[in-house]
């Protein structure tokens, strides 16, 4: 599964490099202690949605996606960092399925690439000693799209809900799986061209490495 937004890409390279590079100065607090920097990058697949409707009908896209969420800050309390997080996923070829009012209905495979990137703030909260977490962000997303489904819309309102663990790999990193739901909503700009809005919920399961 590719994921093609270069955005989230360049932005999870330059986080883990700068980890990488800053690592023993950001180490500083408690060994095995959710204290300081935060920096928790997770990968993995999922599954995805997004429709949109009007009074003529509705198209409905879906399919298996990559699956990407980066949170970045700092903890502020016990157990307890705020972070800005950038999170989304992409559907490669998606299946395609529309409905027109009174004049039936069509479904197949669509060529190309849909994308749904979004940007906000949220928190993470440890359940210690478990290190079992549960984490929200609540910001702006959009959707953009090649091939059959060329185009973009507007910014619009998505969250994303997390519940993960992890277990230490060393005095500061850690390493798991974490699950997410995510909604987002955003007005079409030139994707159809209509003034209504696309949205759908997004799962996934992904592979995480927390610096903290």
């Amino acid at each position: 599964m590719r994921i093609r937004n270069a955005v989230t890409r360049s932005l999870f390279a330059s986080a883990l490099l700068t980890t990488i590079v800053a690592g023993p100065a950001f180490a500083s607090g408690e060994p095995r202690t959710h204290d300081g920097f935060f920096l928790r990058l997770s990968s993995g697949l999922g599954a995805a949605n997004a429709d949109i409707s009007d009074n003529t009908g509705s198209l409905e896209i879906s399919g298996t996606s990559g699956d990407v969420n980066i949170a970045v800050g700092g903890m502020v309390g016990t157990n307890f960092a705020l972070h800005g997080t950038l999170w989304g996923w992409s559907m490669t070829d998606p299946d395609g399925n529309l409905s027109i009012v009174g004049g039936g209905s069509g479904s197949g495979q669509l060529n190309g690439t849909l994308t749904m990137g979004a940007i906000g703030v949220g928190g993470t909260y440890y359940f210690m000693p478990a290190n079992f977490y549960t984490s929200y962000s609540v910001g702006m997303g959009s959707l953009n799209g090649d091939g059959d489904v060329d185009g973009k819309t507007k910014s619009g309102l998505a969250f994303d809900f997390t519940v993960g663990k992890e277990w230490w790999v060393g005095d500061a990193w850690g390493l798991g799986l974490n699950g997410g739901v995510a909604y987002f909503s955003s007005k079409d700009d030139t994707i159809l061209g209509i003034n209504e809005s696309w949205s759908g919920p997004s799962f996934g399961l992904r592979f995480s490495a927390t610096f903290n």
